[in-house]
């Protein structure tokens, strides 16, 4: 079988789709990933096939803003929930469908895989005739931004004669779920073709790394682990900042990832238990780790998977979206931005160490998703999709009564 995946050109998008990729790889299926050109080295360095297709973040985010200009008076969730959907629908998918299209045609994959907030697969998989699947992100947005991207994409659609859907081609024939219940929101049960498929236990991205020397060297002390992710860490200066000052005091190990377009040596000197690193791979790091500090991106699965309780502080995009989901199971803390000072960051932090009922339900989860069925079964369910081509309805797979209807 051969798989075409798309995304948007990140970190945070390509690697969760990277256990499912290695997985199909391992069963003999040719596999390659379609983005923009200058993620490309990334995906070889993957061990994949690369597409050049559509526009890079930040091309696609200043032609957004010149395209829709009045939403830069949006803020919070109503930005994320009227933006995002219009920027991927309306100028990603565009862009990247032009690229895309005679991809498919000429590498004749058998289905499409896209992650999703990349709207321009369902298009072209349409557009030749075959399946796709939706690989979710994290948790599921809300239902009615999908349907603000399937009103944004029908001029798309129209222009290639096809239909993909009220939601911009999700939830047609597969919904590859990757969270587990206690954090899902409760509108996947509207979505009859989500099946569950963790990816939180494989780090695609530690191949062939290793740990600094000093991990080893920590001590007792709890280890607290601080990381905003690949993509705001040049903006976040004041966050780093107020972490340090909050935990420069504190009995504890800190480790802080700044990013590797940031210089440890910027934050000046430190005291001996904190420590700064461009990057450290996480899935090596977080045995060691009693507490994280994040800003709510994909890496939370990864974290809860170690059973670690959070403190989240969310920078934009979907993050203020897992960050409350992160409250509501009980797994973490949330700070805001105008709430993020070293007396907040203090207070939180010391809550993750010990209050205990944190720890438990961060626990909790992570049984929940070493329950899940692993990328070996979206393997199966990917084959079946090839073979049947027709939508993978719950219900119908495992001869169970049919539960609400596909949106």
């Amino acid at each position: 079988m051969r798989v075409l995946c798309t995304c948007l050109p990140g970190h945070g998008h390509f690697n969760p789709m990277l256990p499912l990729a290695h997985a199909l790889a391992r069963a003999g299926h040719d596999v390659g990933f379609a983005t923009a050109a200058e993620f490309g080295p990334r995906i070889v360095e993957a061990g994949f096939t690369a597409f050049a297709a559509g526009l890079s973040l930040p091309d696609q985010l200043a032609r957004a803003r010149a395209s829709y200009p009045d939403q830069d008076a949006l803020v919070g969730g109503d930005r994320f929930e009227q933006f995002v959907p219009r920027m991927l629908a309306g100028v990603a998918a565009p862009a990247r469908a032009a690229d895309l299209v005679p991809i498919v045609a000429d590498w004749r994959p058998d289905l499409v895989v896209h992650d999703e907030t990349e709207f321009a697969g369902p298009v072209a998989a349409a557009v030749a005739g075959i399946p796709h699947a939706d690989h979710s992100v994290l948790i599921l947005r809300p239902l009615s931004m999908a349907r603000l991207a399937g009103e944004v994409l029908a001029p798309l659609c129209r222009d290639h004669g096809v239909d993909v859907g009220p939601f911009g081609g999700l939830f047609r024939y597969l919904y590859l779920d990757v969270v587990p219940p206690s954090l899902q929101s409760h509108e996947i049960d509207q979505i009859d073709v989500a099946h569950p498929v963790q990816n939180a236990s494989i780090d695609a991205g530690a191949e062939g790394a290793t740990l600094p020397e000093w991990v080893a060297d920590l001590g007792d002390r709890p280890v607290v682990y601080v990381s905003l992710g690949t993509v705001f860490n040049h903006r976040a200066r004041a966050v780093f900042d107020a972490v340090l000052a909050a935990l420069h005091d504190e009995d504890v190990s800190v480790i802080v990832t700044v990013g590797m377009d940031t210089d440890p040596a910027e934050f000046g000197p430190q005291p001996g238990h904190i420590h700064i690193e461009r990057f450290i791979p996480q899935s090596l790091l977080l045995p060691f780790c009693d507490v994280v500090v994040n800003q709510g991106g994909t890496a939370l699965l990864a974290i809860l998977a170690h059973g670690l309780p959070l403190l989240v502080l969310p920078q934009g995009a979907n993050q203020f979206h897992n960050a409350q989901a992160c409250v509501a199971a009980g797994v973490g803390r949330r700070l805001l931005p105008t709430e993020v000072t070293a007396e907040a960051v203090r207070r939180e932090v010391r809550a993750l160490l010990h209050e205990p009922a944190l720890r438990e339900s961060a626990e909790r989860v992570g049984r929940e998703i070493a329950d899940m069925p692993g990328p070996d079964h979206g393997v199966a369910l990917l084959e079946r999709l090839a073979e049947l081509r027709r939508p993978l309805v719950r219900a119908d797979l495992n001869g169970a009564t049919p539960g609400a209807a596909a949106p």
